[in-house]
C-alpha cells in the first residue's frame, strides 16, 4: 500500500477539539458557532499553506542529522512542541475518560493502555501508522455521518438564529482559535513530504466533519451550547433507536478515540525521529513521563485543566510563529 502521510492531517486536525476545543469555541461564538468554524477553516487553509511551504522548502530531516547551533535550537523547540502536544492529548483523554467512563480510575492507569498500544504502533514506523489510519478514517467518517443522521429528529432549526448575534470580535477570536488548534498539530509532520493539494483535501475533509458536528450541536442545544464541557458528547445522549434502544453514546463516540490514538502514535514516532535514535524505549518513557505529569497536576484538577484549555491555543499559535521565523532564517542562511 502506497503511503500518503497527508492522510494523518485528518486525525491531527481533529484531536484538540474533544472537550476543550469545542467548548472554548462554543463559549465565545454561541449561536454563531458554525460561522466561526467556517471562517476558521478559511484561516486554517492559509496556515496549512505555510506548513506545506516550510515542509517543501526546508529539508527538516537534514536538521536532525546535523549539530549546528541553529539546527540544535530547532530540534529542541520541535521536541518541546511535540511534548506539549502530548501533554494536551493526555489531559483531553484523561479528562474525557474521568468524566464519562472511569471516574474512580487514576489517569495513569486509564491512559496507559492507549500509550502502550500507540508505542507499539509507532515502533512499526510511519508505514505501520498509515496502514491503521487508512482503515480507521473510513470508520470515523461512517460514525460521524451516522451520528448526524440519528440526531435529525432532535434538530430545531430556529436554534441557528439569530445569526451574528454575538460580537464580531468574539466570532473572529473563535475563528482564530479554530484555525490554530486545527492546524498546529500538523506542524509535527514537517519532516514528511507534504503535498498541498493532498493536504488541503484531508484538511477540508476534517473541517467538513467538524462543521457537521458544530452544526448538529447548534441545532440541538441552541443558546445552551456554551453551558456544557463536552457539548459534542452531550447531544449523543439524545439518540434513540425505535424508542427502546438508547444509551449508545459510549459506543458511537469511538471516532474520537481514533483521533487520539493515531495522533498519539505520530507524536511518539516524531520524538524518536527528532532524537535520531532507533530505541523505542526512550520515546515511551518520555511519553510516560508526560502522562505522569498529567496524572499529578491535571487529573481531577478542574482549575489546572481550565488554565491549560484557555492557554493552549495561544501557545500553539506562538509555536507556529516561531517555527516559521526559524525556518525562514535557516533558508536565508543556506542561500
Amino acid at each position: 500500500m502506497k503511503k500518503n502521510t497527508n492522510l494523518f492531517i485528518y486525525f491531527l486536525a481533529h484531536f484538540l477539539f474533544l472537550g476543550g476545543g469545542f467548548a472554548r469555541i462554543c463559549e465565545l461564538s454561541n449561536t454563531d458557532t458554525c460561522t466561526a468554524f467556517i471562517l476558521g477553516t478559511l484561516i486554517g487553509i492559509i496556515i496549512l499553506f505555510l506548513i506545506n511551504k516550510v515542509s517543501s522548502d526546508v529539508p527538516f530531516k537534514e536538521y536532525i542529522k546535523k549539530n549546528t547551533f541553529l539546527n540544535i535550537i530547532i530540534k529542541l523547540i520541535f521536541l518541546i512542541y511535540i511534548l506539549f502536544n502530548l501533554l494536551i492529548l493526555f489531559v483531553i483523554l484523561s479528562g474525557f475518560l474521568y468524566s464519562y467512563f472511569l471516574t474512580f480510575t487514576p489517569s495513569l492507569i486509564s491512559c496507559l493502555p492507549f500509550l502502550i498500544l500507540a508505542s507499539f504502533l509507532a515502533s512499526k514506523k510511519i508505514k505501520g501508522i498509515y496502514n491503521v489510519a487508512f482503515v480507521l478514517i473510513f470508520f470515523s467518517l461512517f460514525i460521524i455521518v451516522l451520528k448526524t443522521l440519528l440526531l435529525t429528529n432532535e434538530f430545531h432549526y430556529d436554534n441557528l438564529f439569530p445569526i451574528l448575534a454575538v460580537k464580531t470580535t468574539s466570532i473572529f477570536k473563535a475563528s482564530l482559535i479554530y484555525a490554530v488548534i486545527s492546524t498546529s498539530p500538523i506542524f509535527t509532520l514537517i519532516n514528511e513530504k507534504l503535498e498541498f493539494k493532498s493536504s488541503l483535501k484531508y484538511y477540508l475533509l476534517s473541517s467538513c466533519t467538524l462543521i457537521m458536528v458544530a452544526f448538529t450541536i447548534s441545532l440541538i442545544l441552541g443558546e445552551m451550547i456554551n453551558v456544557y464541557s463536552y457539548p459534542e458528547y452531550t447531544i449523543l445522549r439524545r439518540i434513540r433507536f425505535f424508542k427502546f434502544i438508547e444509551n449508545i453514546e459510549n459506543f458511537i463516540c469511538i471516532n474520537w478515540f481514533f483521533d487520539l490514538f493515531i495522533s498519539l502514535s505520530i507524536f511518539i514516532l516524531k520524538i524518536k525521529e527528532t532524537l535520531n535514535i532507533k530505541n523505542n524505549i526512550v520515546p515511551f518513557l518520555m511519553s510516560f513521563g508526560i502522562l505522569y505529569l498529567v496524572n499529578t497536576y491535571f487529573s481531577n484538577n478542574f482549575y489546572n485543566a481550565m488554565i491549560l484549555y484557555n492557554v493552549f491555543p495561544y501557545v500553539c499559535g506562538g509555536f507556529i510563529i516561531i517555527f516559521i521565523l526559524l525556518f525562514s532564517i535557516k533558508k536565508l542562511s543556506n542561500k
